[in-house]
């Protein structure tokens, strides 16, 4: 009863301390795909918040066919009565005509500027402006601006930004031959859970089928980072749940079927859920928001932390007074090492391997304890059957006859690898795509849509500056150079014109006396230049604001402003970046990509630290030979692996070399037990026990559909076959076992 009772103790208190936690913290799961990336530096970082933030909840829909028109109504109507509205809602042209006439005389457009330097060229320029009675610009402004340098500059900075053509007030597109209608909207929630993403995404869809049903003729594709987290989410949660329950599963058969009790079973399962629950504590203490995907990699705990249970369990078996020696070395050792290969993990870039780290490194920690102090009260209730003796003692009599052979293994191994090395040496792949494990479809939505709005050739700039007035001035500067380049790019400076180029222009106004005689003669209203000039402060709390907010920051630590630059080659925009310091080329894949380069890097740093690590550490407690031993062992299966993952996938990631760790930081568990309690027949039996079990859930990750999972899980399940046959070889001579 007092088993019974302590285990029972123990699990309240963790619950207990679960409860507490999730009610101060109250933590979120979150989906957003866009959320695994690793974060930029602090400047570009904010950047980003501010300028490409409102992307996570714009969705877009594209429209083919006879019926595209109607389609195209039903959907938007349908949309707004759940809230998603139109992102782009433009004001009126007499709105900004009310504006910018306040600024009379400082805004000019080129045309305007060319015609006025001579009045009889300035009359007919003038006079064919006058009479298109049904332009909106010259109707608009005249009255405040007789000059018409208001409506020119107005009908100059509205053709630049007419990138499409409007139809009805609808974006209409002609690619490829094709007429496509294109809606843009927008969710006011940006907060969307799990459940509610799904839910949203499913019906739309859904809604979608309906419309082309009802429309045969006509095709609609939707896109937008709604879709990917969702279908992302989905999966994931399929997964997490698949992947636990046939893992859990399998661990149960492998528990009863060696041990035939309850009470191993029963252990078993403390000892998981033991380390589930402390990983999720420490998840929900160090993360506010924790993502989808880090549950799914968080399976493979299961696989971990039962080991410490099966070599706990079995070693009691045989042993009357308690834990012995070489157990209680080996399984502190075997702590010490998985969790220093996991702790690595807190570093990554990535915000999904850095919970991941977090959680099993706790949950590691959490099931030692509940080994060590759970384990021993429970003695008297565990056996083992007779086949899994037998199966003990088969195991170890042909990893001892393996070791007699240990040289010409060695030697045929490092022949064989070194020749692989050669013909097929490994390459890395850190495309940050490999995150990503949306649907085929909806990537070819997405690359359909860039096409479609010119964005697949274009690409982003970002411009950084001490103030507003110095941004405008350098955007004048660099479009002059662009549009040199015959590039085409759309500037916050086509729409607020700097203070100075706006004070040469009035200079000039002012001195065309004759051209401005032509108006008054014309109008018979006197020209009037206005004293103010426009600043971005009061464009942005003006009806122009939807226009250019999204495109300019300014605070007390940074100004900036963003814009894509398309018919310009990468060479002449890297070009432009050297002469403009301030100025940036932004592509987020390609930096992340970068940034996953260099982490790959370090990975491979950290691996021969660990190894160095491991050689000392071996060499204090089982003498320099061995260790060498050891070591190369190490040596064989990290090669091996990575040439393996690598001939199976064509190249390798960033997670195959996270795999790496893992399987390095189990590795040295493996070496250690071996070293401490030979290979007797109990200690084979609980580290085959150990591998067969992470084999399996490993085994399930290298069936996911997410790339990352994949790499991840199948470089575990090659690396855990190939150290179970590698790592007795490091043994000399069997022992008796320790006391």
């Amino acid at each position: 009863m007092k088993a019974w009772g302590l285990t029972l103790a123990w699990l309240s208190l963790l619950v207990s301390a679960l409860v507490v936690v999730f009610i101060l913290k109250q933590p979120t799961l979150n989906n957003d795909i866009l959320a695994l990336l690793p974060k930029s530096e602090p400047r570009l970082q904010q950047v980003e918040e501010h300028f490409f933030a409102a992307n996570k909840q714009q969705l877009s829909f594209s429209f083919r066919g006879e019926n595209a028109v109607k389609a195209y109504d039903n959907l938007e109507q349908w949309l707004a009565s759940k809230h998603i509205e139109p992102r782009f809602k433009l004001p009126e042209i007499s709105q900004l005509a009310a504006f910018y006439g306040q600024y009379a005389g400082h805004l000019v457009s080129e045309e305007y500027k060319q015609a006025i330097g001579d009045a009889n060229r300035f009359q007919q320029y003038y006079f064919s402006q006058l009479s298109k009675v049904a332009d909106p610009f010259v109707s608009s402004t005249i009255n405040q601006d007789p000059s018409l340098a208001t409506a020119g500059f107005l009908s100059e900075a509205m053709a630049h930004m007419q990138q499409f053509e409007l139809q009805d007030g609808r974006i209409n597109i002609n690619y490829q031959g094709d007429e496509y209608l294109m809606l843009f909207v927008q969710s006011a929630d940006n907060a969307f859970s799990i459940n509610q993403s799904i839910a949203l995404s499913n019906e739309i869809v859904a809604y979608i089928a309906e419309l082309e049903s009802r429309y045969p003729d006509t095709q609609i594709r939707y896109a937008g980072a709604l879709f990917h987290t969702a279908a992302n989410a989905q999966q994931a949660k399929f997964e997490m749940t698949l992947f636990g329950s046939v893992s859990l599963l399998a661990l149960i058969v492998i528990v009863v079927w060696v041990f035939r009790s309850i009470n191993a079973l029963w252990l078993a399962s403390v000892t998981v859920i033991s380390a589930a629950i402390g990983g999720t504590i420490a998840l929900i203490c160090i993360f506010s928001q924790i993502h989808v995907l880090t549950m799914v990699f968080a399976v493979t705990l299961i696989g971990i932390a039962i080991d410490y249970a099966f070599h706990g369990m079995l070693d009691l078996t045989e042993q009357p007074q308690g834990f012995s020696q070489g157990l209680k070395l080996a399984l502190l050792l075997s702590l010490l090492t998985t969790t220093l290969g996991y702790a690595s993990l807190f570093f990554s870039p990535v915000q999904l391997l850095s919970q991941v780290g977090v959680f099993v490194v706790a949950g590691l920690v959490t099931a030692w304890l509940c080994t060590r102090i759970l384990l021993p009260y429970w003695q008297t209730g565990l056996t083992i059957n007779t086949a899994a003796h037998q199966l003990a003692n088969m195991l170890s009599g042909y990893l001892k006859r393996l070791t007699h052979y240990r040289v010409a293994l060695s030697m045929l191994m490092l022949v064989l690898l070194s020749a692989f090395a050669l013909l097929k040496p490994p390459v890395i792949n850190d495309d940050v795509k490999l995150l990503n494990a949306s649907p085929a479809d909806l990537m070819q939505n997405e690359a359909l849509h860039m096409s479609l709005l010119g964005k697949d050739n274009g690409q982003i700039m970002i411009l950084f500056a001490d103030n507003a007035q110095q941004l405008l001035v350098q955007q004048e500067a660099l479009k002059a150079t662009i549009r040199g380049l015959n590039g085409r790019v759309l500037m916050l400076s086509d729409l607020v014109p700097s203070k100075q180029l706006q004070q040469q222009n009035y200079a000039q106004m002012h001195s065309a006396q004759q051209a401005m005689s032509v108006v008054s003669q014309m109008t018979g209203m006197p020209v009037e230049l206005s004293t103010p000039m426009l600043d971005l402060n009061a464009a942005l709390n003006s009806p122009l604001a939807p226009l250019i907010a999204n495109q300019v920051i300014s605070n007390n630590t940074l100004t900036a402003s963003w814009f894509m630059v398309t018919g310009v080659n990468k060479t002449e925009l890297m070009d432009l970046t050297n002469a403009y310091p301030d100025l940036i080329v932004y592509d987020k894949v390609a930096m992340i990509s970068e940034g996953l380069s260099h982490y790959s890097n370090s990975l491979l740093v950290t691996l021969a630290i660990a190894m160095t690590f491991a050689l000392l550490l071996f060499s204090v407690k089982f003498g320099f030979k061995t260790a060498c031993k050891q070591t190369l062992v190490l040596v064989l299966t990290t090669a091996a692996v990575l040439l393996l993952c690598s001939a199976l996938q064509s190249q390798l990631s960033i997670f195959n070399l996270l795999g790496c760790l893992l399987i390095l930081a189990l590795a040295i568990d493996y070496l250690v037990f071996y070293q401490v309690n030979n290979l007797s027949p109990s200690n084979v039996l609980a580290i085959s026990l150990s591998a067969a079990s992470s084999m399996w859930v490993f085994g399930m990750l290298a069936v996911s559909k997410t790339p990352a999972i994949f790499s991840f899980g199948l470089t575990v399940l090659v690396g855990l076959v190939c150290i179970y046959i590698f790592a007795p070889l490091s043994i000399a001579l069997p022992k008796n076992k320790e006391k």
